[in-house]
């Protein structure tokens, strides 16, 4: 069972805007890259194989959120760390940290996934439960995780 996972990003040009500082909507695609790091991690990946047929589920968001404390500029480092802050049988919750290499936590995310797959008639999304070969993996981490660092 896993609760954490961190990548390491460099801020590049084209996530800067005119001020020389990572574009708020860019906090949202590094967001997702640690997601998808992380289902690798376990040996998954947010797009279920072929072979799953009938089991095929997507996962997508129905919250995001960031707020934004110190930032983040062009060639800077960035640690973001993705904690599962809770696993319902049809959600996924998680957390990001963006730590700055000095420490410093310059904004903290938060995205809820929902389960879902594919009506073959009528094509609509319909949220179902989490596949046990995915769920088998994740657990909510804990509280004292879960708490903002002061």
């Amino acid at each position: 069972m896993h609760h954490r996972f961190e990548i390491t990003e460099r801020v590049q040009f084209s996530d800067t805007d005119m001020a020389g500082i990572v574009h708020f909507s860019n906090f949202y695609r590094y967001m997702e890259r640690a997601e998808h790091g992380f289902f690798r991690s376990l040996g998954l990946s947010v797009i279920d194989p072929p072979e799953h047929g009938g089991e095929r589920v997507g996962w997508p968001r129905v919250h995001a959120s960031c707020d934004f404390f110190l930032p983040l500029k062009f060639e800077d480092e960035v640690r973001i760390e993705l904690l599962v802050e809770e696993v319902r049988s049809k959600v996924i919750r998680y957390l990001f940290r963006f730590w700055r290499m000095d420490g410093a936590l310059a904004a903290e995310g938060r995205v809820t996934a929902a389960c879902v797959r594919k009506d073959p008639t009528t094509g609509k999304m319909k949220a179902v439960s989490i596949p046990e070969r995915i769920h088998k993996h994740l657990e909510a981490a804990p509280a004292e995780l879960l708490k903002r660092p002061v």
